[in-house]
């Protein structure tokens, strides 16, 4: 691996060379790595190779072949020049080729700062006006989510309108069956339990789809504040992680075991989805939770992990429910909170709905729109971040 030769601090190229079915890197400094001539010709984005990114690409894996050797390489400190054998001139970057030499990085892994009910000191708190009108302060907040998977919106209109208009500076807003923007009002007819006054375990709403829905907008209209209604935050990874350190056999069960979730709606919807409740990533680290106590359906394992399956989610809810692991807010009217569903568990605390009508407006943007927005923005404002592989959430 080239560990030195980070994306933001290169060493220059002195040298470059063909070495049977690979190509020798030589930097300042005596590192030394290793690329493969197959990757490296795939690699190419001239004008008749076509650009990856973009999607307009022409070369295909198929049309590379694996004795593939270079004729020719002009190598200087920060750019390299190879000539095919059947003539094809390729152009690169040395900063390009010294992330992915040696079997490569890449781009580098987004580590998530953790929490727990010490969350109030860290919170990112956002002006609305700031963040509708000011690109460089939508990124901030976009920071604060990719970092802690939550950040407050202030001074929002306690207008119905205001919901889409901020919600949508961070990505296409997404309709489900329960429509684009809709309202969450106490009402004794409830058909969800969020209509309802009783209190909430924190979860992760809809887990029952195949796709989660990605970010959540609580705006608060009316909050009835005093009289109960507390929202109550949990940070996901955080209890994964605590479940890994004191009870691996559980953390690993919950990884690896499906787990049903299902909704049903007679005549309308009936939604059945089987997933882990903790995703990980290719190198082990917590990408995704999916987790809702009420849309658990009768599990199905083995009499040999049946007691275990039903003991992990029953570890996992007593962490979720420990005040130590909560973050508590109370809502006011023109606060919004936004947090990242398949990471940050909301619930709330029950109230007397005789006392105080609770009306929030919701609406879901998915993560990749969110992801997009902020790696789009870090390009203008902190080109350094824009490459780092984040966490892409409950996958299956």
């Amino acid at each position: 691996m080239l560990d030195s030769l980070s994306s933001s601090n290169v060493r220059p190229l002195r040298a470059m060379r063909g070495e049977g079915d690979r190509i020798a890197l030589d930097f300042d400094g005596g590192k030394v790595a290793w690329l493969s001539t197959r990757w490296l010709r795939l690699a190419c984005e001239c004008e008749i190779c076509g650009d990856t990114a973009s999607g307009k690409r022409w070369l295909t894996p198929g049309d590379v072949p694996m004795g593939i050797r270079p004729a020719s390489i002009d190598a200087s400190p920060y750019a390299v020049t190879v000539t095919w054998e059947d003539g094809h001139v390729s152009r690169y970057e040395a900063r390009f080729l010294a992330n992915h030499a040696g079997g490569g990085q890449g781009a580098a892994r987004f580590q998530p700062e953790l929490w727990s009910r010490d969350l109030g000191a860290r919170l990112g708190r956002f002006a609305f006006d700031a963040v509708v009108e000011d690109d460089e302060m939508l990124f901030h907040s976009l920071r604060s989510l990719r970092d802690h998977g939550i950040a407050m919106l202030t001074g929002v209109p306690a207008e119905t309108e205001a919901t889409a208009r901020v919600a949508g500076r961070y990505g296409p807003i997404r309709e489900t069956s329960y429509g684009k923007v809709f309202d969450l009002i106490s009402r004794p007819d409830a058909r969800v339990a969020g209509e309802t006054a009783r209190a909430q375990i924190p979860h992760t709403d809809e887990p029952f789809r195949y796709s989660p829905p990605g970010f959540i907008f609580f705006h608060a209209i009316k909050t009835g504040a005093g009289t109960g209604g507390t929202s109550l935050m949990v940070d996901g990874f955080h209890v994964a992680e605590l479940m890994r350190a004191d009870t691996p056999s559980l953390f690993d069960l919950l990884t690896r075991h499906g787990v049903t979730f299902h909704r049903e709606h007679a005549g309308e919807v009936f939604f059945s989805t089987e997933a882990h409740v903790i995703s990980l990533d290719a190198a082990g680290q917590v990408t995704g939770i999916r987790y809702n106590d009420r849309c658990l359906a009768p599990q199905t394992a083995s009499e040999d992990e049946i007691d275990g399956l039903i003991e992990a989610l029953a570890e996992l809810t007593r962490l979720i429910c420990d005040p130590q692991n909560q973050f508590q807010h109370q809502l006011q009217p023109g606060e919004v909170l936004v947090f990242d569903n398949q990471r940050v568990m909301h619930g709330r605390s029950a109230f007397d709905p005789t006392l105080a009508v609770r009306h929030l407006r919701s609406c879901n943007i998915d993560r990749d729109g969110v992801h997009s927005a902020f790696r789009t923005l870090a390009r203008r404002f902190a080109p350094e971040e824009a490459e780092t592989v984040l966490y892409q959430g409950a996958i299956f």
